[in-house]
C-alpha cells in the first residue's frame, strides 16, 4: 500500500448497524424475564433484577446510539494491485492486509436491512478465512468486487 487512498463506508451504514443492533439485542431482555419467572419478585431478587435491567438497558442504548457511529468512523479500506488493506475497530484497532495472490473468490452479500438501504457487503475468501467490507453502496460494492477479482486474476497470472 504505497499511496493508495483509504475509502470510508457510506454513512447509511450507521443506520443499518443501529437497526441490526436494536433488533439483535432485544433478546437480552429475556434474561431478567426468565430470572423473574424462576425466582419471583422477592425483595432481594428485585434489586438484582433492577441492577441487571439497568446494565442491559445501558448496553442496549450504547449499542444503538454510540457503537455504530464509532465503528463507521474507524472503518477504512484500500485496494491496490498487490493487496487489500482493512482498518477497523473501536476499542481494539485491527488492520488486515490481504495479499491478492491469496484471494480465492469475492462475493457481494445483501440481507434485508442492507437491501432496504441499497447497500451490499463484499466478502473476500482466502484459503484461511473470509474477510468482509460491510455496508457499501450497491454500485460501489459491485465495482469493488470486480476490481478485487481483476487484481486477483492478475496476481495469479504473475505467480
Amino acid at each position: 500500500m504505497k499511496n493508495t487512498p483509504f475509502h470510508k463506508l457510506t454513512p447509511r451504514a450507521i443506520r443499518v448497524w443501529q437497526l441490526g443492533s436494536a433488533f439483535g439485542n432485544l433478546f437480552l431482555f429475556a434474561i431478567p424475564a426468565v430470572y423473574a419467572a424462576i425466582f419471583g419478585y422477592q425483595r432481594f431478587h428485585f434489586w438484582i433484577l433492577l441492577s441487571v435491567i439497568v446494565l442491559l438497558l445501558t448496553y442496549y442504548i450504547l449499542s444503538i446510539a454510540l457503537i455504530p457511529y464509532l465503528s463507521w468512523k474507524k472503518w477504512r479500506y484500500a485496494i491496490d494491485e498487490n493487496e487489500i488493506d482493512l482498518k477497523r475497530g473501536v476499542i481494539i484497532h485491527r488492520r488486515t492486509l490481504i495479499p491478492l495472490s491469496r484471494v480465492q473468490h469475492v462475493d457481494t452479500r445483501q440481507g434485508p436491512l442492507l437491501r432496504w438501504y441499497n447497500l451490499a457487503s463484499v466478502t473476500i475468501s482466502t484459503a484461511a478465512t473470509t474477510h468482509e467490507i460491510p455496508a457499501l453502496d450497491e454500485v460501489i460494492a459491485d465495482r469493488v468486487r470486480h476490481k478485487i477479482s481483476t487484481y486477483a486474476r492478475l496476481a495469479e497470472d504473475d505467480v
